[in-house]
């Protein structure tokens, strides 16, 4: 059982609906450490993995998972609901399935996530982190093939 931080990678699809990946990408600490921020914690989430360089730690939906007094509460972005069985998944990697959950859908700025903007421009050529392997860098250059 640990708290810590979430994110659900997505890309928009061409209709302009998010479709996520079957990952969960998370960062736990123990009930009694320090919280992190998603922010300062992206660096180590991602090290390593050339699928997601280029992508800032803002970009995909995100949540958090408190543990306190025998409940977890769960704070994330209110696009993760469309995300299929999340809350199972995020159960699950937190070890919480037997504790009281409480969750609060958190639509404040603190939550926003930039993928969304690719959503609302349903563009097939927008978005970094894409289903067909091909990665687009922040800064808009060439698309190119991951090896």
């Amino acid at each position: 059982m640990s708290k810590g931080i979430f994110w659900f990678p997505c890309f928009a699809g061409t209709e302009g609906e998010l479709i996520f990946t079957e990952e969960i990408l998370a960062c736990t600490i123990p009930e009694t450490a320090a919280p992190n921020t998603h922010k300062d914690s992206w660096k180590a989430i991602t090290a390593g993995r050339k699928d997601l360089r280029g992508i800032s730690w803002n970009y995909f939906p995100r949540g958090r998972v408190e543990v306190s007094r025998g409940r977890a509460l769960i704070f994330m972005n209110p696009e993760i609901l469309n995300c299929d069985n999340a809350l199972e998944r995020i159960k699950e990697k937190f070890g919480i399935g037997h504790l009281d959950i409480r969750v609060r859908i958190d639509n404040s700025a603190h939550y926003q996530c930039t993928v969304l903007e690719d959503k609302e421009n349903c563009s097939e050529g927008l978005g970094i982190y894409r289903a067909d392997r091909k990665v687009k860098s922040a800064r808009g250059q060439k698309s190119h093939r991951r090896r």
